[in-house]
């Protein structure tokens, strides 16, 4: 287990990375139009009711908000979400603190879940993604984008320093263990697309998969 997995790693470190937050994080790992690439794998209609799940500031929140009129966010960190509720433009969504294993949310409560770079501080990544399908409806979807388990190779050595940078501290999967993780946790038509930041084009893999 990476030394972030963890409700409590993950929130004592977002509470520690909150004032800079905004300024590195989403523009280094995920930015905007990385961002958008993954939400137009998923088919979100205007009158959609949809759940980000570690929704950080607000950043996919934003995104969201300008597709569909029903965008919720939950978070770990009150500090994260303090800073996503002061935001203009983010007036309409609705921000609740919680774990990703313990939705507070009723079964079928949202047509789509979303999310992005949450994975990666999942102690228990199959029971979130179970709760994930528990608060979608049948025929939802979801969008996880985590970073992706990349082989060790002879020829990259910068490659392999953020393997082994990612290794010690993130969960990671790759398209044969998402698959498997996706299918027992109960989703299905799972797909994957390797992706990434200009930086580091193989870094992140985005999931989607349906609630049948």
């Amino acid at each position: 287990m990476g030394l972030l997995q963890g409700s409590d790693s993950a929130s004592q470190w977002f509470s520690a990375l909150s004032p800079g937050y905004d300024a590195v994080v989403p523009t280094l790992f995920w930015p905007a139009s990385l961002q958008r690439e993954g939400l137009e794998r998923l088919e979100i209609s205007p009158d959609d009711r949809v759940l980000d799940i570690g929704c950080g500031t607000g950043e996919t929140v934003s995104h969201l908000l300008a597709e569909t009129a029903s965008v919720h966010g939950l978070d770990l960190s009150g500090d994260q979400l303090e800073t996503a509720a002061g935001k203009d433009g983010l007036e309409a969504a609705a921000f609740v603190r919680g774990d990703a294993t313990e939705l507070p949310y009723a079964d079928g409560s949202f047509d789509r879940v979303v999310s992005i770079g949450s994975i990666l501080y999942w102690a228990e990544p199959r029971e979130a993604l179970e709760e994930a399908r528990r608060v979608t409806k049948p025929g939802g979807e979801i969008l996880v984008m985590g970073f992706h388990r990349r082989p060790y190779s002879a020829w990259n050595p910068a490659r392999n320093v953020q393997n082994g940078l990612c290794a010690v501290f993130f969960f990671r999967y790759d398209r044969e263990t998402g698959t498997d993780l996706f299918e027992r946790a109960g989703w299905r038509e799972v797909d994957h697309v390797i992706t990434g930041p200009s930086w580091s084009p193989g870094l992140v893999i985005a999931t989607t998969a349906r609630k049948l």
